[in-house]
Parts: C-alpha cells; sequence; structure tokens
C-alpha cells in the first residue's frame, strides 16, 4: 500500500471522529475538508491501480469543429497502415465512442 493514502486515511479517520462545535459555516467546512480528503484517496488509489504516476502523459481529444465528426474508435492498426486493416478495439466485449475533450492517459 501507499505510505502517502495510509496517511491520509489515517487523517480521514481522525477528521470523521472529531465533533465539530461551532457555526453552521464551521461543521460545513469541516464536512467539505472530510469530503476532499476522501476524494483525494479515491484519486490516488485510482491511479495506483492503473499504474499512473507523475510521468504519466494526459492528452485531451482535440475537437474538428463539426459536432457530427467528433467521434473517436479505439482501433489495432495490425501493423498496418491502411485503415481498411485495423480492427477495433472492444472493451469488455463492447465498443466505446470517445469525444472532443475526453482524456486519454500514457503511462
Amino acid at each position: 500500500m501507499n505510505p502517502a493514502i495510509d496517511k491520509l486515511k489515517d487523517y480521514l479517520v481522525e477528521l470523521q471522529s472529531t465533533e465539530v462545535l461551532g457555526s453552521i459555516a464551521d461543521r460545513a467546512e469541516h464536512i467539505g475538508l472530510i469530503n476532499r480528503i476522501d476524494t483525494a484517496i479515491q484519486q490516488l488509489e485510482l491511479c495506483e491501480s492503473y499504474g499512473i504516476t507523475g510521468g504519466s502523459k494526459f492528452f485531451t481529444l482535440p475537437g474538428t469543429g463539426d459536432p457530427n465528426y467528433d467521434n473517436y474508435v479505439v482501433a489495432h492498426d495490425c501493423e498496418s497502415h491502411r485503415p481498411e486493416n485495423w480492427e477495433e478495439v472492444l472493451f469488455d466485449g463492447r465498443s466505446i465512442r470517445l469525444q472532443q475533450g475526453d482524456l486519454v492517459i500514457q503511462k
């Protein structure tokens, strides 16, 4: 397990066991902090499970300017430069359509 995640989990338990007295704003701020820490833990666990590191590269799919042609598919090129030889990659047996603004991660 990642020691940073362990520290955040310990901090989250501490925050959750702390009773905040005071104004509604103080309690709301405390709950917001708990939610942010919980979200950070989930994001770090997701990155760890997929091997995403600080060196990973992130790309946003561009648009074409025509919303009718802003769909992308993932294809295996089958070592061919000819698109008619390419095969669409299926995820869990399904075709995935990506769109402008979707994120591509290169580990």
